[in-house]
């Protein structure tokens, strides 16, 4: 599904990442842990085409995006859900639906109507400016309009980030579900390492812009590992 080796990137002449190599298989969903500013966020960004690729090579069903725009990489089947969920605040949540469907606008009726249906919250909310809604709602907007592009890799940032736990259970079993039904990967950076374990099937630890090392949520301790990883006590 996606491969990257030896990733470098950053932000002007300043270095984030340094040497990220991981792969990622058809339906598998990897975790991104790691103290805030290590590079999480700029790993995701730079797998999307928000940054450039100083060295290294990224690539997804065996060609390289390199050298891809945010648009051909969409195109090629990744969808991105960024922290904040960059909403079109002033438009209605059936509106920001639409523009998610930009690969198929003649499909769009559809295609709502399916994300409807994953998420039976919206239907309420569809006339309403997204800018009015709770930040739990935005993010279920977000991530829909993200899924109306038919990703097949989905990049997901702090997705429970302020928002309530009954929108965060929401999300876990829209995502569950697309992963049996669609075979979605997902690669998501999550700080709440119940969220996490919920949901991957590995989670790789970030520290100063590098994979230095690999947890499985379900080996004995894992939790335990994790927790001192991020500085958490008990």
């Amino acid at each position: 599904m996606l491969e990257v080796k030896g990733l470098s990137s950053g932000y002007g002449r300043v270095p984030v990442l340094r040497g990220v190599g991981f792969s990622l298989s058809d339906g598998e969903c990897i975790g991104l842990l790691g103290r805030n500013g290590m590079g999480k966020t700029t790993l995701l960004r730079a797998i999307i085409g928000e940054l450039p690729t100083w060295s290294g090579e990224i690539s997804k069903s065996g060609q390289s995006l390199n050298g891809r725009n945010t648009q051909g990489r969409a195109k090629a089947g990744i969808g991105y859900v960024p922290q904040g969920k960059q909403l079109f605040k002033l438009l209605t949540v059936q509106e920001n639906l639409r523009m998610g469907c930009v690969k198929n606008f003649r499909g769009a009726d559809a295609k709502i109507q399916q994300m409807l249906a994953l998420f039976p919250r919206l239907v309420q909310l569809l006339d309403r400016q997204s800018g009015m809604l709770s930040g739990g709602e935005q993010q279920l907007v977000a991530l829909a309009r993200c899924l109306c592009g038919d990703p097949d890799l989905v990049l997901l940032d702090e997705p429970t980030e302020g928002i309530q736990p009954s929108i965060c259970d929401e999300i876990i079993d829209v995502l569950i579900r697309l992963r049996k039904e669609r075979n979605l990967s997902i690669i998501l950076v999550e700080q709440d390492i119940d969220f996490l374990w919920s949901i991957c099937d590995r989670v790789l630890a970030v520290d100063k812009g590098s994979v230095v090392r690999t947890i499985d949520p379900k080996a004995h301790g894992s939790t335990e590992e994790a927790k001192a990883f991020i500085g958490i006590e008990g």
